[in-house]
């Protein structure tokens, strides 16, 4: 038979968590399904919570409210940088007015997946995803831009839009975009299209509650896009560039 447990002896003692935190025991509060149940102060913080007695005794409780603080600072800066972003977008890149009175391509290019959109006259009227089977990532590339080529070749758009490549990639995948985007910038030259380059923060900007983290962002664009069209989007990409287009032409 196990020792009894005395959940007074516990009251007072001071313990450290794995992330380094330490914290003191303040009272003990109840019995449940879960155990023997603890108010806790951080040491660091005076923050106060609930935690159980195999919390303690693994470590595994954390600061929740310092957590909490944390990541709301660290959107308060993301926030402020995106702001400083889009200003700084806003001196090397200029959206033209009379796109509505074009046809207009925007590409969410990528090596994987490309989406597509497609507007006569300032509307949309199609839009799509772009894949490739092919595991080599260049002959995945080589695929895509010859499925975008064909688009471009029957004479339809002014103009192509392209999502700028963002610096803050890691070096494989931004050299992979870099060699795809210039596959296809070639053929848009040659066919004599316009090219608009567009950053990524500028044409966000120009859409309302846009989330500051990119797995957000994502879900973001999809239920927008469901809410424009009213139909699922076949992918994000396709999603993305529909908005990216949107955004373009003034919403």
């Amino acid at each position: 038979m196990g020792k009894k447990i005395d959940p007074q002896e516990y009251v007072g003692q001071e313990f450290t968590n794995k992330s380094g935190e330490r914290f003191k025991v303040i009272c003990f509060q109840h019995k449940d399904s879960k155990g023997y149940n603890f108010d806790i102060e951080f040491v660091a913080t005076k923050n106060v919570q609930l935690i159980t007695l195999n919390q303690i005794r693994a470590g595994t409780c954390i600061d929740r409210a310092e957590r909490k603080r944390l990541k709301r600072i660290k959107t308060e800066l993301q926030l402020r940088e995106r702001t400083r972003l889009v200003n700084k977008a806003k001196h090397t890149c200029v959206i033209p007015s009379n796109l509505k009175e074009k046809n207009v391509l925007a590409v969410d290019l990528s090596t994987t997946s490309t989406g597509i959109a497609y507007s006569r006259q300032g509307i949309i009227v199609r839009w799509k995803t772009i894949k490739s089977n092919y595991i080599d990532p260049r002959e995945r590339s080589f695929e895509i831009v010859r499925q975008l080529v064909e688009i471009l070749e029957k004479g339809m758009i002014d103009t192509v839009i392209l999502e700028d490549v963002y610096l803050g990639l890691n070096s494989d995948v931004l050299t992979k975009l870099s060699e795809v985007r210039g596959m296809l910038t070639y053929h848009i030259k040659k066919l004599n299209l316009d090219l608009l380059l567009v950053p990524a923060v500028l044409w966000k900007h120009r859409i309302e509650g846009v989330p500051v983290h990119r797995q957000e962002q994502k879900e973001f664009m999809m239920k927008k896009f469901f809410e424009y069209t009213g139909v699922e989007a076949d992918s994000d990409d396709s999603a993305d560039a529909y908005m990216m287009l949107r955004a373009c032409l003034g919403g």
